[in-house]
């Protein structure tokens, strides 16, 4: 009788034990998990809640020394089409625009981009790649088809620069390229070769007109002296 209750009291606290372990397993698999608020790897936190700037994920292709200018971007980078040039603007039709912005310089698809003696290295027609930057002092787009020329001097000028720090040598961001990032031929003689008839007419028109003025000056000479010289023969023959 004893050991039949012992039994029954052993049997019912292992179901209660079953029964509490299956209500724990259904509770679990219904709570929803458990997520962690994603971190930026940008921003870091102190103790005392301030927000301090860490290293970014991305970083530029040349890192820019402490002491060293940071290099100066262009306004637009586009492709575009040479419709009209003068002896120092030339004004394009933008097809494609790969970064940047055209206003305020723009009217509609045309675009005017100031480069003073590089002009004549452009062809009408031809579309380009073209990398434009605001100038301070005219608040004109200009870019360059020749590589920039560098101050006499430089840095090595008193003065300029008092920092020994070696800083990078970035890339000038005003040029005008072919499509395929190729640089534009631009031959300082060049325009002396295509321009070889107007070149012989400049010094060969002069000098025919010289000759043309000492030829009939001489002429002239002569006739006088003929004349001349058949009045006093006429005047010595009445005498005579």
């Amino acid at each position: 009788m004893r050991r039949g209750s012992k039994i029954g009291v052993l049997a019912s606290g292992m179901l209660t034990l079953v029964a509490c372990v299956v209500g724990a397993a259904d509770v679990a698999a219904a709570a929803p998990p458990v997520t962690e608020p994603p971190v930026d790897d940008s921003v870091t936190v102190t103790g005392g809640g301030d927000v301090v700037d860490a290293t970014p994920v991305t970083l530029p292709l040349v890192p820019v020394p402490v002491g060293c200018s940071a290099p100066r971007l262009p306004h637009i980078v586009f492709v575009g089409t040479v419709v009209e040039r003068d002896y120092r603007t030339v004004r394009f039709e933008i097809e494609r625009i790969r970064s940047g912005r055209s206003d305020p310089f723009a009217s509609g698809s045309l675009i005017d981009v100031r480069y003073g003696l590089d002009v004549q290295y452009l062809e009408h027609g031809t579309t380009y790649l073209v990398a434009a930057v605001v100038d301070p002092d005219l608040g004109l787009l200009v870019s360059r088809v020749t590589p920039p020329i560098e101050h006499f001097g430089g840095d090595e000028v008193i003065g300029v620069s008092e920092t020994d720090v070696d800083c990078p040598v970035y890339e000038s961001p005003m040029r005008t390229l072919h499509l395929d990032g190729t640089p534009i031929e631009a031959n300082l003689l060049e325009p002396f070769f295509s321009a070889k008839v107007r070149i012989l007419g400049a010094l060969l028109i002069p000098l025919a007109v010289a000759v043309s003025v000492i030829f009939l000056l001489a002429m002239f000479r002569l006739s006088l002296a003929a004349l001349f010289n058949s009045i006093v023969s006429s005047g010595q023959r009445r005498l005579g």
